[in-house]
């Protein structure tokens, strides 16, 4: 028994007495953390239950949850066998497949946290080298937010008791230093003349986007200034490039901010050309999970549009024709495009073109649009409706 609480806790006998390596920092793994509390709960186990079923300490569970004792800091057979288990104890299924997710976001969180934005160079950072998913993106941006990500906001979880985290906690200062960080990175990589180009803006782009997770007038102060330094620095963005991802990106940031204007200018400008619609299609394909590889650069937005099918993609954008969504104008013109280019998708789902008709007249009747959002989307209705007739 021993041996397997060893195992689970990935603590070996000489570390626990000091002589082996030393242990992770504290709270280097509080989304994990915070989503194991979730799966636990799914399942109806209190920390003793749990503890009592993998055989180890309740303080052990208590530090997992805690951000205390990394669950990241454990074995990668030690965290598949604690899966497993859980599965067993009939856990949410949902829950259980977010947690490769949420090891990778307390990674990046405990890097940016964990280290001086010059180390190691701009090309070193985590943000650096891959392109993220929204369902990584959506567990790195809840001990800010407070949103829960979509995939876990149907789980089932017991009934809490007395005032509890409703997220992943983080200190004012931890907030802070991990924003001032990013806005360091992002500087240094526009300075950094031997870093490559693909890989700067890359990092930038991914930046950008963690930064409209922060509401504070600095922030927004900062990503006003880059955006005009960005837009000198690119100019026309009428091809595709790796820059017209971080255009795009920087300006989603400014929507999510509370200034639309820099996407709608986008969504003119640079989204015109054959290439560019098609690689904003390709990205939101890969954003929510329709492409299933991972990629580690952008070229993969770049030609015809990929293999998906779209069905997944059309319906998060019915999901999306909400007039509070600053992203509207976004969703509204993607939307057109994806029907543009595979419009016999609603002929296969009638109950999903009656919620996309509906949603797009209350978004009409309701949204703050920009002319061609309007425009487009009467489109859209038109030929809804002329689908549903015939």
């Amino acid at each position: 028994m021993a041996r397997r609480a060893a195992r689970l806790t990935g603590v070996a006998a000489d570390e626990r007495t000091g002589g082996g390596a030393s242990a992770a920092r504290p709270r280097d793994g509080i989304i994990t953390g915070y989503l194991l509390k979730q799966i636990r709960q799914s399942a109806g186990l209190s920390q003793e239950g749990l503890a009592e079923q993998l055989r180890v300490d309740a303080n052990t569970v208590q530090g997992w949850e805690t951000g205390r004792r990394s669950l990241t800091g454990t074995r990668v057979a030690t965290l598949v066998e604690l899966r497993h288990r859980l599965r067993q104890l009939g856990a949410d299924p949902q829950l259980l497949a977010a947690l490769e997710d949420a090891a990778e976001a307390d990674y990046v969180l405990a890097y940016t946290l964990g280290s001086e934005p010059g180390a190691g160079g701009p090309d070193a950072h985590p943000l650096a080298c891959w392109v993220p998913k929204r369902s990584f993106a959506y567990l790195l941006a809840w001990p800010f937010t407070g949103q829960p990500p979509i995939a876990l906001r149907q789980a089932r979880t017991s009934a809490r008791r007395g005032p509890v985290a409703l997220a992943p906690v983080l200190s004012q200062e931890e907030r802070t230093r991990f924003f001032t960080h990013l806005r360091s990175v992002a500087e240094q990589s526009l300075s950094d003349r031997g870093l490559d180009d693909a890989r700067g803006t890359l990092l930038r782009r991914n930046v950008y986007y963690s930064l409209s997770w922060n509401s504070s007038s600095e922030t927004t102060a900062w990503l006003r200034e880059l955006e005009q330094g960005e837009a000198r620095r690119l100019g026309r963005l009428e091809t595709w490039s790796p820059s017209w991802t971080a255009a795009r990106s920087l300006a989603v940031a400014r929507a999510r901010r509370g200034d639309k204007e820099p996407l709608r200018h986008f969504i003119g400008t640079a989204l015109n050309s054959d290439a560019c619609q098609a690689a904003n299609l390709n990205y939101w394909a890969y954003w929510i999970g329709e492409v299933p590889e991972t990629h580690s650069s952008d070229e993969f937005m770049a030609g015809d549009l990929g293999p998906w099918s779209g069905a997944a993609l059309l319906r998060r954008f019915d999901a999306n024709l909400i007039a509070a969504e600053p992203l509207a104008d976004l969703y509204a013109h993607s939307l057109w495009a994806l029907l543009e280019r595979r419009g016999r998708l609603l002929e296969a789902d009638a109950r999903l073109a009656r919620s996309l008709a509906n949603g797009v007249e209350a978004l009409l009747a309701e949204g703050d649009l920009s002319v061609q959002s309007r425009r487009e989307l009467e489109q859209v209705h038109y030929g809804v409706r002329l689908l549903r007739k015939s």
